[in-house]
């Protein structure tokens, strides 16, 4: 939980403090020491002064001990950003005050005061500093042999605490107010990033707010075009040359942070990391700043544009960090803002140019495997050919078909088939009346039985002009009931052949009148058939008289059917938006018996092109027609 020395010392949990042993030595004796000074000549007047905190716990330690509590050793310890408890001063100065360890565990622990008999009879007292429920850290004293008095001991460390308490209370009311402040004005630029209309008026109204913040005499911005650095907006400066000598210095300040990518200050402090500034100290020198802070924009691993700040004094680390979290919050809306007002071609580049990092740049190796098994799928794809077959909708049709008529003008006795139904060459598809042709028979076998009688009277009379008559009388009688005869024979409707009704059903229309030579049934043999493709306009141009394909039924989905095309008609047919010409097809011999009308999808054989081809064929014809069309 806490290290009990001002060296050497680790938390008593296993956790190291934030520091390292001997960075706290070295701390807690420049602390010991500056309060020293102090406290020489005036240890209030150190304690109202103290800037940091280890100068005021320093300062109070003192004050405590040459004051109030005759203490031969002490140490101040505070809690850490990681949860443990260090020694941020101890007195005598440079002391390793290991055996308190134990009395300041006791204390943290139970967060009441503590105190015991250590080696030698002195002892030891230790007092938490517990504001509510948080826990500072502890007051640890070492009282001299002669010292027992511990419960007034520990009573003067708890009014002294209660100062210290105060003043580390102000000091986190202080770091809060300032942690506000600091996201309230990150708040402020993000929304003034997003809300002026064009970019160029929200980079002019960012550098301003920056300089006002950091009271900077000059902010530059300036945002990274294809490989090079364009200044953007000017602090203070509605409009600026950027081919100045001094904003090229400027410019070139910023490509050195930008080569670096990590923010660069000049002059730069002792202990900072070694940066490159030449051009820095230049730019410093020509403009008479007294000190220089640029930031890289980084978004998305990429970088986008470089800050550059004049600074009245060098800043601290408090600064910098401020800065550089002011850095990383305002790249993505400064990116956001970029793409927001940036045109279709600009968007266009700034994709390319991502893709062409992605791909040849030094980084992302899966970006470069995906663009290589991608580049090496498309050559595959351009360059082996496969069959190129053009697909089309298809009808199984009767290679011939016959229509069964009316013979003449009559009533419908019976009908007996239906569209659908096999027959055989006689079979009977439908029956007409025949009554009226059986009277109309009889009436002239009577005519004629009555005009040979008066031919055969009139020979024996010997009037050759009588027997002319009735001869003719006979002949007209004949001719009317061989007519009669041959109607009552096709009184009955017969299929001409084995095949397959195609259309017809009048089952439903019995008794009805029917009119001479009305189609009643439509046939088709078992043994023929046809194929009728509906090819898309846009590729007739393909489809030749003799190319060879394929038949898939929908109803026989498991099977082909080979055909070869016999016709190409030159008329087109408008189906689903588009054009389509019909194609007929014969079905190699062999085809087992199929039923009309069946539906499935044909393909024809072209020939061989390469898959790539294939797919993007017609986009391809689409735009040479547009190009066509737009060409003056």
């Amino acid at each position: 939980m806490i290290a009990s020395g001002a060296r050497g010392a680790q938390p008593a949990s296993g956790r190291p403090a934030e520091s390292s042993a001997d960075e706290r030595s070295v701390r807690a004796e420049v602390a010991g020491g500056e309060g020293g000074a102090v406290g020489h000549t005036d240890p209030w007047q150190a304690l109202a002064e103290a800037s940091t905190a280890e100068l005021l716990c320093a300062a109070w330690l003192d004050l405590l001990c040459s004051t109030l509590v005759p203490a031969e050793a002490g140490m101040v310890l505070l809690a850490q950003p990681d949860g443990a408890f260090a020694p941020v001063v101890a007195r005598p100065e440079g002391s390793e005050l290991l055996h308190l360890r134990e009395v300041a565990t006791e204390a943290l622990s139970s967060r009441l005061s503590t105190q015991r008999v250590g080696d030698g009879g002195r002892t030891q007292v230790a007092y938490p500093l517990v504001s509510g429920d948080q826990l500072h850290g502890a007051v640890v004293l070492e009282l001299p042999p002669g010292q027992q008095d511990a419960v007034a001991a520990l009573q003067q460390v708890q009014w002294g605490a209660g100062w210290l308490l105060g003043l580390l209370h102000q000091r986190d009311l202080s770091a809060q107010r300032r942690r506000l402040h600091e996201g309230g004005f990150l708040l402020d630029a993000l929304l003034g990033l997003l809300a002026d209309r064009t970019l160029r008026e929200a980079a002019l109204a960012l550098v301003n707010r920056l300089g006002q913040e950091f009271d900077s005499p000059q902010v530059h911005l300036a945002l990274l075009r294809g490989r090079t650095l364009r200044l953007v907006a000017l602090s203070h400066a509605a409009w600026f040359e950027e081919r100045a000598g001094l904003m090229r210095r400027a410019l070139d300040a910023m490509h050195e942070t930008l080569d670096q990518r990590r923010l660069v200050a000049w002059p730069a402090a002792e202990d900072a990391p070694v940066v490159i500034d030449a051009a820095h100290r230049r730019y410093a020198e020509d403009a008479q700043a007294s000190a220089l802070v640029s930031l890289p924009l980084v978004h998305d691993g990429e970088p986008l544009g470089v800050l550059l700040l004049e600074m009245r004094g060098r800043p601290d680390r408090a600064r910098l960090a401020y800065l550089e979290t002011l850095a990383l919050g305002l790249a993505p809306a400064i990116a956001s803002a970029q793409d927001a007002r940036q045109g279709v071609w600009a968007r266009l580049r700034r994709s390319f140019a991502q893709a062409r990092v992605l791909v040849f740049g030094p980084r992302y190796p899966a970006a470069k495997l995906a663009a290589a098994t991608v580049g090496g799928l498309l050559l595959l794809l351009a360059l082996i050919p496969i069959p190129f077959r053009i697909a089309a909708p298809a009808t199984v049709e009767g290679k011939v078909q016959r229509s069964a008529v009316a013979p003449f003008e009559g009533y419908l006795r019976e009908a007996p088939a239906r569209a659908g139904d096999r027959v055989r060459a006689g079979d009977v598809l439908a029956r007409l009346d025949d009554r009226d042709l059986r009277l109309e028979r009889t009436r002239w076998e009577a005519e004629l039985e009555v005009a040979q009688r008066k031919e055969r009277e009139a020979m024996a009379a010997g009037n050759a002009a009588d027997q002319r008559l009735a001869a003719a009388q006979a002949n007209q009688a004949r001719a009317q009931l061989d007519l009669a005869l041959s109607r009552l024979e096709r009184v009955s409707v017969t299929a001409p052949f084995d095949g397959i009704v195609v259309r017809g059903d009048l089952s439903q229309q019995l008794g009805s009148p029917v009119e001479q030579g009305k189609v009643l049934f439509e046939l088709a043999p078992l043994d023929e058939w046809r194929v009728i493709l509906k090819v898309d306009e846009r590729d007739i141009g393909y489809v030749q008289i003799g190319a060879r394909g394929v038949l898939l039924l929908a109803s026989l989905p498991g099977q082909r059917w080979p055909f070869t095309v016999r016709k190409l008609t030159p008329v087109s047919v408008a189906q689903d938006g588009s054009n389509h010409f019909r194609v007929e097809a014969e079905l190699d011999a062999g085809t087992p018996s199929l039923t009309p009308n069946m539906e499935g999808v044909g393909k024809v054989r072209i020939g061989s092109a390469s898959p790539l081809w294939i797919w993007t064929r017609r986009l391809v014809d689409w735009w040479r027609l547009a190009w066509w069309k737009i060409l003056p």
